[in-house]
């Protein structure tokens, strides 16, 4: 009689083991948690018991058990409150993803360094300088000089145009002063004017009062 037992190459093979997925932490990711849990236990060790008895001296005093119970429990309080939004600030901005992206993305450029490195890149091989035409050469050399003039250059440009923009509102602001001191001045020489008109009247009436004191004496 024939077993009902399936024979070994027909039996299902098992799954392959999953690959680790982007939120498992990678080394920076656990390097950040680490350094962040470091530096939280620092700032908590800062609230110690000498110090937050200070701020009740009669419960220290008096009841120092229940102090250092409520001291324990508050900074547990804060521990666990802070990990918490740690946690969510890590989940919502995608922390750990980021960083393990990073990590990759380092990983490969070291990667293609090395192979470039040992000439065994086979996506891009280096071109030796010697086979490259004139002109990229030439451009090669003189292009970050270029730049770094250009760059210079538009500074200069910026830091006159700021100048002259400040010259023109010098220029304006004495043009309006002068145009004041003319309208001024203009105002003065006019009064001057009416004044001498005032005055050639009244000299006339003086010079005809002592013509006529002069004959009077005259004919005394």
């Amino acid at each position: 009689m024939p077993s009902a037992t399936p024979p070994e190459t027909e039996r299902s093979p098992s799954p392959p083991a999953s690959a680790p997925t982007a939120l498992t932490p990678g080394y920076r990711a656990e390097a950040f948690v680490t350094l962040y849990k470091a530096a939280l236990d620092k700032t908590l060790e800062a609230i110690s018991p000498t110090s937050f008895g200070a701020c009740f001296p009669s419960i220290s005093t008096n009841a120092p058990t229940q102090l250092a119970a409520m001291h324990t429990g508050m900074t547990a309080g804060l521990r666990s409150f802070a990990l918490a939004e740690f946690d969510t600030i890590m989940e919502e901005r995608r922390v750990v993803e980021n960083l393990n992206r990073l990590e990759d993305l380092i990983s490969d450029a070291k990667k293609r360094k090395a192979r470039s490195t040992s000439g065994t890149d086979e996506y891009e091989q280096p071109v030796p300088p010697h086979t490259l035409p004139p002109k990229p050469l030439v451009n090669a050399h003189l292009n970050p000089i270029h730049r770094s003039q250009q760059s210079q250059l538009n500074a200069r440009l910026q830091t006159t145009q700021s100048q002259n923009a400040n010259l023109i509102e010098v220029l304006r602001r004495q043009k309006a002063e002068i145009e004041e001191l003319v309208k001024l001045a203009e105002r003065v020489v006019g009064d001057v004017g009416d004044a001498g008109g005032r005055l050639g009247g009244e000299g006339e009436g003086l010079a005809d009062g002592a013509r006529r004191a002069e004959e009077s004496l005259g004919s005394v």
